[in-house]
């Protein structure tokens, strides 16, 4: 079985935050913007990446170019520059974030999720950014706190409503709450697993900013191999600026976090020991941004915290 997703925003070292010391977190000079953005994916929604589910066609949403990663490396190389001079990167200290969730069903029932369950869906979020789930996992000290449960009866927005532009758009501006610190999650049904928008983009359309994913992965879903509900936790990691462990592929920069070896191809079930590329490193399947069962997920690596850490500041925090 094979599953795509898209790429992600490359991660920056500890390094980035001290002013003058501008660089990538693998010791590779920043890239500088080039062009105008192109999409790849000709079905895509551009303001969305994807987790998607085998078999799914044209829903991964948005294939980032190199020329638009550049562009979001020099935005956010700016603001760190900025930032710095304002002692705004002193410390990588986390930050608590309001969780909003939104269960849209149809008139039928199909959709519903219990409050129990969006218990557990919180806790699944928390326990990964906390890093509970491996000896080896980064405890970012981002804690999320639900706001609010929202609720709607609308059966266009559930029958793949969200896989299509203009019916996401109404969703989206109609229900979203709070700022750019905000965490806003739809669960309806998709054709995928589940797609974010990236911090760099809340400035340009607000109202479309947070994260959709399938109603069938949370936690005692229906969607096998899936439904422990770290769908969730990967869609936030991007929410929060990361790539995809595989982004680059097998090569020195790979997804530009130094400490996630590089990875030639995604990776499909929990195949321990999988090395798929020549480099130093077995392929980090454990980590939640790769392609991985959800019961093989466990952990965040220090440089993506950073990378989060540095694009909340830039972008969420306080905004």
């Amino acid at each position: 079985m094979s599953l795509t997703r898209k790429r992600v925003l490359p991660a920056f070292a500890a390094g980035l935050l001290a002013a003058g010391a501008i660089t990538l977190l693998g010791g590779t000079p920043a890239a500088t913007a080039v062009g105008s953005t192109e999409c790849v994916d000709t079905h895509a929604d551009e303001h969305s990446a994807a987790r998607g589910k085998p078999g799914s066609t044209g829903h991964d949403r948005n294939e980032i170019s190199d020329a638009q990663a550049a562009e979001m490396n020099a935005d956010l190389r700016a603001k760190i520059t900025k930032n710095n001079s304002l002692g705004e990167f002193s410390a990588l200290a986390g930050g608590t974030i309001n969780v909003v969730f939104h269960v849209v069903t149809t008139s039928a029932g199909k959709g519903a999720i219990t409050d129990a369950t969006l218990t557990k869906q919180l806790k699944v979020l928390n326990d990964g950014f906390a890093g509970v789930e491996s000896s080896a996992a980064a405890k970012t000290g981002f804690k999320f706190v639900l706001q609010q449960t929202k609720r709607y009866t609308n059966n266009t927005w559930f029958n793949g409503g969200a896989d299509k532009a203009g019916t996401e758009r109404q969703m989206k501006t109609q229900t979203r709450v709070g700022t750019a610190a905000t965490l806003n999650i739809w669960f309806t049904d998709i054709d995928g697993f589940g797609f974010a928008t990236f911090p760099s983009w809340y400035k340009g359309d607000p109202k479309m900013d947070g994260v959709v994913v399938d109603y069938a992965t949370v936690p005692g879903g229906s969607e096998v191999n899936f439904n422990l509900g770290k769908t969730v936790t990967h869609e936030v990691g991007h929410w929060m600026g990361l790539w995809h462990t595989f982004q680059g592929g097998c090569t020195a920069t790979n997804d530009e976090v130094a400490d996630t070896p590089a990875q030639t191809s995604s990776t499909s079930g929990c195949p321990e020991g999988r090395d798929s590329c020549s480099r130093t490193g077995l392929d980090p399947i454990h980590n939640y941004m790769d392609y991985s069962f959800d019961d093989c997920y466990n952990q965040f690596t220090p440089g993506q915290n950073t990378r989060m850490q540095s694009a909340w500041t830039a972008y969420r925090a306080g905004k």
